[in-house]
């Protein structure tokens, strides 16, 4: 069980991770610090805006270091634990952006008094309206951050759908240029294998492939219109070999012979001699 335990752990890290995308995040932050430099609220018209700006660089990343990740984990957990009735995104989301407030609430007084000596009055007193302050900026930030992983993940999924039908296309490529398939296709499962060559028995065809042989009732026309594109060439008013499978030639007298891989020994005619030579080059 802790083993478990440790290994969903891990692996709600490495999701959190994965999920990080510091660069947009970093722009939200500086967008956000930015604004509230400009905007200076909460009584701050007085003060210089580069510390102004400083002030506010550092409540946000120490937001972000703590909205981040106490919001990610909180929703994994309050998804596991939720009722089904109320465990949807916008609850979750709700729940985990106030208790990461709350969080926030608990330290900006002591951001604000390093900076404005914010501790005129005791430190208890000075929450409520911390956790308010953060609750609704925090909420904001939450809120624009959910719509940018939203528009992230939907560029993520139609750059994966993208590949898919790309590489589906590559293979619907792969299979229209080799129609040898269909031919293939028409044995049993233990002869399907690389084409070697087909001959013509009677009215069977025979089907070599590195995997055996194996007897097609089909015509021998209605083999070779099935491997029009293929790399392969007819040596045979009964022959046809596969150009690839072809170790070795020979010859018995005048007669050529292809020695295919297999081992068979495949004739070849005066008709169709010249075609073979220029095929195979010699």
């Amino acid at each position: 069980m802790a083993i478990r335990e440790i290994n969903l752990k891990n692996q709600m890290v490495k999701d959190f991770l994965d999920a990080r995308d510091l660069a947009t995040d970093a722009v939200v932050i500086a967008i956000f610090v930015l604004f509230l430099t400009f905007l200076r609220p909460f009584g701050m018209h007085q003060i210089d805006i580069l510390y102004a700006g400083f002030f506010w660089f550092v409540i946000c990343a120490t937001g972000y270091v703590i909205y981040s990740p106490t919001m990610f984990f909180l929703s994994k957990l309050l998804d596991r634990n939720l009722p089904e009735w109320i465990n949807t995104k916008a609850t979750r989301l709700v729940l985990s952006t106030l208790a990461a407030s709350v969080l926030m609430g608990l330290l900006a007084p002591f951001i604000i008094n390093l900076f404005f000596n914010y501790f005129d009055n005791s430190y208890l007193q000075s929450i409520p309206m911390s956790v308010m302050y953060c609750t609704v900026i925090g909420g904001i930030i939450a809120g624009v951050s959910s719509i940018k992983s939203l528009v992230l993940q939907q560029q993520q999924q139609l750059k994966q759908n993208a590949e898919e039908l790309a590489l589906n296309s590559e293979k619907v490529e792969s299979m229209q240029s080799q129609p040898v398939d269909t031919l293939i296709n028409e044995l049993p499962m233990a002869k399907r294998g690389q084409l070697i060559c087909l001959q013509m028995d009677d009215h069977y065809l025979n089907v070599m492939t590195d995997k055996g042989e194996h007897l097609l009732l089909m015509r021998f026309k209605d083999a070779l219109s099935k491997l029009e594109h293929y790399d392969g060439f007819q040596t045979h008013r009964s022959w046809w070999v596969a150009k690839e499978a072809v170790v070795e030639t020979k010859k018995e007298g005048r007669k050529l012979i292809l020695i295919m891989q297999n081992g068979t020994e495949v004739p070849v005619s005066q008709t169709y001699l010249a075609n073979v030579k220029a095929a195979l080059n010699l």
